[in-house]
């Protein structure tokens, strides 16, 4: 019986794969099958049982059933008349006659007995073998949803309607799951903004108390002089100015998280002169020379021209602090992607510069330090201080625009710096 087995097998499978509407049909063409088959057999029982009871009562075929356990005798004359002979009536045995009631009884509860029978098994069935376990699927992910617990999968393999509602919830299961892990990423940026904000406006703020102490305790006691009062006032007012300005970058960079990209259809060659007059216009106020060459494939191309001009503006400010005599700029268009490359002759970066670059508010002390040792910053230049965010907004404009930024080190020597956008 092997074969059964497999048969059944392989049409439950088929049935499993029907859409609702056909697997319906299937279940009830089957019931109205069986239905037809136990109703006759339930027929051809009763009847063989009546059949005995006549044969034990001594009832001949002549015979025929006239009700209360009687037969009476149903022939033709010789006319071709038929004649009831009531003179020849047999009786059942009592209990005889009660067995032919219930068989008659049977016969005619039969089909609506096996009907209903055959209804309530379709249901069954058909929620067991169709509904049950999608719908228990579903209700186990939407309630692992509500737990925020998104690890929980819901698979159902089967193509019908069911399937494909499961398939849809899993894939807004994995949606949520990534716009989640996007969500996280932002946060724990932001975290790392938040701390390095709280961490660079403890040093202003305990200058400014010490000054505010010292001048507390002294100058009620004529203990300290007017040149020393005015040089006090002018540290706090240079901390002041620190924390202005510091608080200006932090909004600036706060605002770039809800930044909209707004793409526009930009010629080529007016892409190229916003880029050289940017270069131009920080080369004049540099000992540095700036070279700029362009290789743009399309006639136009669809971007934020604001903020490739915005990246490009703080990679040539990052590159002109460690410029020796030269820096290099490169835009070039491959397919849907803009590539616009920043090189100095500088002294490279280190392994630690290259993995952490564009991190919020990091800085090279080395370079701080060199330039306090040999006297290079002006005074200008001293209150403008370098927080480390140049790179930072780099990162997260480049992102907004479908690209990337990454950093490199030349054979020739120097930092190569690439950003990339998705212009398509």
């Amino acid at each position: 019986m092997d074969w059964v087995e497999e048969l059944f097998v392989k049409w439950k499978g088929k049935i499993r794969n029907f859409s609702l509407q056909k697997a319906m049909m299937a279940y009830m063409i089957i019931a109205i099958f069986l239905v037809i088959a136990a109703s006759g057999i339930t027929w051809e029982i009763c009847m063989n049982w009546k059949d005995t009871i006549k044969t034990v009562n001594e009832v001949g075929d002549d015979y025929r059933y006239a009700g209360e356990g009687a037969f009476v005798l149903y022939f033709e004359n010789q006319g071709g008349i038929r004649v009831t002979d009531f003179s020849s009536t047999i009786y059942l045995k009592k209990s005889d006659e009660i067995l032919w009631h219930v068989l008659d009884g049977i016969i005619v509860l039969c089909i609506p007995v096996y009907s209903a029978a055959a209804i309530f098994l379709v249901s069954v069935l058909y929620y067991k073998n169709k509904l049950r376990e999608p719908m228990s699927l579903l209700r186990a992910e939407m309630e692992s949803i509500k737990r925020n617990d998104l690890s929980y999968s819901c698979f159902y393999d089967s193509n019908d309607e069911m399937g494909d509602i499961c398939k849809v919830m899993d894939t807004m299961r994995k949606a949520v799951v990534e716009n989640q892990k996007n969500m996280w990423e932002l946060l724990e940026e932001q975290r790392k903004i938040n701390a390095a904000f709280a961490h660079d406006l403890r040093t202003p703020l305990t200058v400014i108390a010490g000054y505010v102490d010292m001048l507390t305790e002294y100058y009620p006691k004529g203990k300290m002089s007017e040149e020393k009062i005015m040089e006090i006032l002018s540290a706090i007012r240079g901390e002041t100015i620190r924390l202005k300005t510091f608080s200006e970058t932090m909004k600036k960079i706060d605002s770039f998280e809800v930044l909209e990209v707004r793409k526009k259809a930009v010629f080529g060659c007016d892409l190229e002169k916003d880029i050289r007059n940017l270069a131009a216009g920080m080369e004049s106020g540099s000992f540095l020379v700036i070279s700029v060459m362009t290789q743009f494939k399309k006639r136009e191309i669809c971007c934020d021209e604001n903020i490739i001009l915005e990246v490009l503006g703080n990679l040539l400010s990052n590159a002109l602090r460690y410029g020796e005599k030269k820096i290099e700029i490169l835009a070039e268009q491959q397919e849907n992607r803009l590539f616009l490359y920043v090189k100095d002759d500088g002294r490279g970066m280190t392994k630690e510069e290259l993995y952490k670059a564009d991190s919020p508010y990091y800085s090279d002390k080395t370079k701080e330090c060199e330039d306090q040792w040999n006297g290079d910053e002006t005074e200008n230049e001293k209150q403008d201080i370098h927080f480390g965010l140049g790179l930072t907004i780099c990162k997260i404009l480049c992102k907004k625009h479908g690209g990337s930024l990454s950093f490199s080190n030349s054979i020739d020597g120097g930092a190569i710096v690439c950003a990339e956008f998705f212009v398509g």
